[in-house]
């Protein structure tokens, strides 16, 4: 694919983050076990409820947790940056150069904000550290530490897509 290029209306631009060997396949891999976590607990809970007539608390629990991390992590890791939700009506029609510009403004402005909330993400997860899940007693500094991961992932996925703009739709 070309740095720029029009598909439907829709300018895609593409880079390439994972540059270290390996990493977006331990991440795809990281991302499948945490879905498979996920599903297997909901089948468990299935089994308890429906089979055996004992439903189980822990699995509601940990599929909710599993949820949530598999968003984040989808998010972070392994969803490249063009299957991500865009809306652009007036960008298309700018010439290449401009359209460049102005995604690279779009990335730094995401990514810009997001890094000024990281102290503040940080802070709070550290606060709920001393909060715990009703039923697994995992404490939820843990439970949603994937969304300081996800954040300084789509920090770094926006430097790089600021920084290497031709390589994009494998981000």
């Amino acid at each position: 694919m070309r740095s720029s290029e029009t598909n439907r209306g829709q300018t895609t631009f593409s880079v390439k983050t994972w540059s270290v060997p390996g990493f977006q396949r331990w991440a795809d891999l990281i991302g499948a076990g945490i879905f498979a976590v996920l599903f297997l607990s909901l089948v468990v809970q299935v089994v308890r409820r429906f089979v055996l007539g004992a439903p189980a608390a822990w699995t509601e629990e940990l599929a909710a947790i599993a949820f949530v991390w598999v968003i984040f992590w989808g998010t972070a890791f392994t969803v490249p940056l063009a299957a991500h939700v865009a809306v652009d009506f007036v960008v298309p029609r700018f010439a290449p150069a401009v359209r460049r510009a102005l995604y690279a403004l779009g990335l730094a402005a995401l990514g810009g904000s997001i890094l000024w909330a990281l102290a503040g993400i940080a802070d709070y997860l550290r606060f709920m550290m001393r909060e715990r899940t009703p039923v697994l007693e995992w404490p939820y500094g843990i439970v949603y530490s994937v969304f300081l991961a996800a954040a300084v992932m789509v920090v770094l996925r926006c430097l790089a897509a600021i920084v290497r703009p031709e390589a994009s739709d494998k981000a």
